[in-house]
């Protein structure tokens, strides 16, 4: 105690003599709570934790903004209004802490400080320093934290830094046409060496704190007589990296952990600009965070790798000397090879013909798209979605069009080497041309005179073989229309009208369309009811071959209810959409195709196969239209910010192509067990474990960002205790479990939902917490795990223990 009144103390002598003492000294909080509510919210949070910096910080943030500064310089010196304003404050304080209007449930965060930087760098300099003959580069600069104060390293912390600078295209090589970034650093000058970045503690530079900042020294002994491991590109300069006055040069920082740390770039051009002046921006930083969120790539937590910045990556990660390949490859390769179907590679660095090559189940090199094996596929869209991470707009990434201007082989075959049976037949690299791919993918048309039509993509670009195929996809998928005409209840049987058209024209048989169906006949529709708090049952299909066509494409399907345990009441409102309908088609003529024309569908020929558009309808009970919201508790808007264009199940052995979270809650929602033993089925379950651990929930998250970003998928209100939309419990292993037990134990228990044990997993512990507040674990029936949990009292948004804060779900807005 006497420790904290001490450091206080010299926090308020600092601040004696400055408004804000002022201010606390006479402690005018009433006439701030009246007019200023945004400053005394942050008042109120400096005062109650003791933290005068962080109060300072808000003060002086705020007080340009608010008139009641201008008053309290007229009022401080009455004493009854201050003696008034003291006892408000008081009670205010006391208050404002758990009135129901208080905003004590609002989730808006103190301030953060020291968690972002600023980083200010002047043009490095060479420099020949007194007495000695070689040139060192030196470079200034200054760091600032979040709240605009100087920062000083931690030198316990990783700090790393490079130098590199963007060359023009090699002739040959299977590099035609590409810029390339070549590194200062290298391991060593042998061929088959790395580039890398100096760590500024341990490499032999010179880190010096100054007045205004800081003054590194690279550790490079002289960065005019650097040997090139790869010294064909340096032929014309002796085999040293030539320094190039109007050359583009970039220097790269990564500080610190991801904790508290930053990534930093800073490029120049040192002299004069020329017709050998070229730039490497090819990736906006933006489109890698919209799935990964800041988290970092490959390296872990320690080690302050990238923030998604792909300049970062690059400063390793290039193609400075190709003969670091496949040991430390460029980041076109590893970042095409991770993005489609993830492979087993060779782990063996000994082993040189197999190191990080497809091998097969017996660790030999493939040579066939046969022997692959697949370990997983973890992106979470079609990979032909080129601008997912190609942005295409210039202004934020200069060489943005790089992609499709410049294919290279080696981005290429990264997945067209073994993975493609289509345009090559599996000869990429043996039989075709290895030196260039524009050879045939020219980017645009060419004019009566040879040259390119800026906008006007060839038929064969890369932009169009990826994108234009999809559009294809989608204008076949677009002729077959299926609509929900009516639904209604009657005498225990569920009808169904339902109108199918092809290319605008009704349809007279089924059979006009099975043959563009993977698999062959296999369409259903999924028939539920809503009675206010969800769907009522799951996997309930009906068989579109068992309807009686009526002409016109109309046809009319019914499933008997007699017996059934569930009926729908006067007042459900009956769903009915389109459960399975995975169509094939072909990608270069935009029209349905014969699926049996598609030999082996599976996970390598998903080309052909796009979702059919999902039809829905919902309706009272006699079969009026009537409006129904969905209780899922997500947004597919943000599903689709990683998934482009939500599409699930759409291959395997029983494909259902669900592109709509009514198909998914019409099957997964809390009445379905799941197929894997002591697991729920409901969406509130499955989601979350499935981007925790996986579809067996085992294993490492498959989620691509902060698994603990709840607003990743979540609006503010959907993540609140109690649950805000699918409030029922939910059925596993024949049991039912309360709702909120079931949304946290997807991710906080360690076993599947039933087979949970607090007393002998450790994994497993929290349950018994989550059943001494109020949660029900394996009751008999939905009714007995209902209205029971006591989770918001302490978990609520805004409480100490808010889900917003355990999640720190400020951290990624």
């Amino acid at each position: 105690m006497l420790d904290f009144l001490s450091d206080s103390w010299k926090v308020i002598d600092k601040y004696k003599n400055t408004d804000i003492f002022t201010l606390i000294k006479y402690n005018l909080l009433r006439v701030v709570l009246t007019e200023s509510f945004l400053f005394m919210s942050s008042l109120r949070w400096g005062v109650l934790t003791g933290n005068l910096e962080k109060l300072h910080y808000n003060y002086v943030k705020y007080k340009a903004t608010t008139p009641t500064y201008r008053r309290l310089i007229g009022i401080r010196d009455n004493p009854m209004i201050i003696l008034r304003a003291m006892l408000a404050s008081v009670l205010s304080i006391l208050l404002i802490a758990c009135g129901p209007e208080s905003g004590n449930d609002q989730n808006t965060p103190p301030p953060q400080l020291g968690k972002d930087f600023t980083v200010r760098v002047a043009t490095p300099q060479l420099v020949v320093p007194e007495g000695a003959s070689e040139t060192k580069l030196v470079v200034d600069f200054e760091v600032f934290d979040a709240s605009g104060r100087a920062y000083e390293f931690d030198a316990t912390k990783d700090f790393r830094i490079a130098v590199l600078k963007a060359m023009p295209q090699r002739s040959g090589g299977g590099r035609d046409g590409n810029t390339f970034w070549k590194s200062f650093h290298h391991s060593s000058n042998d061929a088959t060496n790395r580039a890398s970045m100096e760590n500024v503690w341990t490499a032999g530079g010179e880190l010096l704190k100054t007045e205004s900042g800081y003054t590194y020294t690279f550790a490079i002994a002289d960065i005019l007589n650097v040997a090139d491991p790869y010294p064909t590109d340096s032929a014309d300069n002796g085999g040293m990296i030539a320094w190039d006055e109007d050359k583009l040069h970039r220097i790269v920082m990564a500080y610190g952990d991801q904790e508290l740390g930053f990534t930093y770039v800073y490029q120049w051009i040192p002299g004069t600009p020329s017709d050998q002046t070229v730039s490497r921006n090819v990736i906006e930083e933006e489109t890698c965070s919209n799935c990964h969120m800041g988290e970092p790539l490959h390296h872990g937590p320690g080690y302050r790798s990238i923030d998604n910045n792909i300049a970062v990556c690059t400063s390793c990660h290039n193609d400075s000397n190709p003969g670091a390949a496949p040991r430390r490859r460029p980041l076109a390769a590893i970042v095409h090879q991770y993005h489609g179907n993830v492979y087993a590679l060779g782990s063996s660095s000994s082993d040189p013909t197999t190191y990080k090559q497809p091998v097969d189940s017996n660790g030999a090199l493939v040579t066939d798209i046969n022997g692959l094996v697949m370990e997983g596929n973890p992106f979470p869209q079609d990979a032909r979605n080129c601008t997912t991470c190609h942005s295409q707009d210039v202004t934020k990434a200069s060489d943005a069009n790089n992609w499709f201007e410049h294919p290279s082989q080696v981005a290429c075959e990264s997945c067209h080497l073994y993975r493609d049976r289509g345009a090559h037949d599996n000869e990429v690299g043996f039989t075709w041309d290895r030196e260039t791919c524009t050879g045939c993918h020219r980017p645009y048309e060419r004019d009566e005179n040879g040259d390119p039509i800026i906008g006007m993509d060839a038929s064969r670009s890369a932009r169009t073989v990826h994108l234009g195929r999809l559009d294809n996809l989608a204008a076949a998928r677009d002729t077959l229309l299926v609509s929900i005409k009516q639904a209604r209840f009657v005498d225990s049987m569920f009808e169904v009208d339902v109108i199918i058209q092809k290319d605008g024209v009704g349809i007279s048989a089924l059979s006009e369309i099975t043959p563009f169906i993977n698999e062959h006949g296999h369409v259903n529709l999924l028939l539920n009811w809503d009675n206010g708090e969800g769907p009522m049952l799951a996997n309930n299909g009906l068989d579109l071959s068992t309807c009686t066509a009526q002409g016109n494409g109309l046809f009319t399907c019914q499933k008997d209810f007699t017996g059934a345990t569930l009926l729908p009441t006067a007042t459900s409102t009956l769903t009915v959409n389109v459960a399975d309908m995975p169509l094939c088609a072909d990608r270069t003529t935009g029209e349905l195709a014969d699926c049996s024309t598609f030999t082996g569908i599976d996970n390598l020929k998903y080309p052909y196969v796009i979702a059919a558009k999902n039809a829905k309808g919902t309706f009272d009970v006699g079969g009026t239209t009537t409006p129904h919201t969905l209780p899922v508790g997500a947004e597919v808007t943000s599903c689709n910010n990683c998934h482009k264009e939500l599409t699930i199940h759409k291959l395997g052995a029983h494909p259902h192509a669900a592109t709509d979270l009514q198909q998914c809650k019409n099957c997964h929602n809390s009445e379905r067990s799941a197929y894997y033993a002591g697991m729920a089925a409901d969406l509130k379950y499955h989601v979350h474990s499935f981007h925790a651990f996986g579809s067996a929930h085992v294993g490492e998250s498959v989620f691509p960002g902060a698994i603990n970003n709840c607003e990743a998928c979540h609006g503010s209100g959907q993540y609140n205790l109690p649950s805000q939309k699918n409030t029922r419990p939910s059925l596993a292993s024949g049991k039912y479990f309360s709702p909120a037990l079931v949304a946290c134990g997807a991710c906080h228990i360690e076993s599947p939902l039933a087979n949970a044990d607090p007393d002998t997993i450790p994994g497993d512990a929290v349950l018994d917490h989550m059943i001494k507040n109020g949660a029900v674990f394996a009751a008999d029936t939905a009714v007995e795990a209902t209205g029971k949990e006591q989770c918001a009292t302490c978990h609520a948004i805004g409480q100490e223990q808010g889900v917003d804060k355990v999640h720190k779900v400020y951290e990624y807005r």
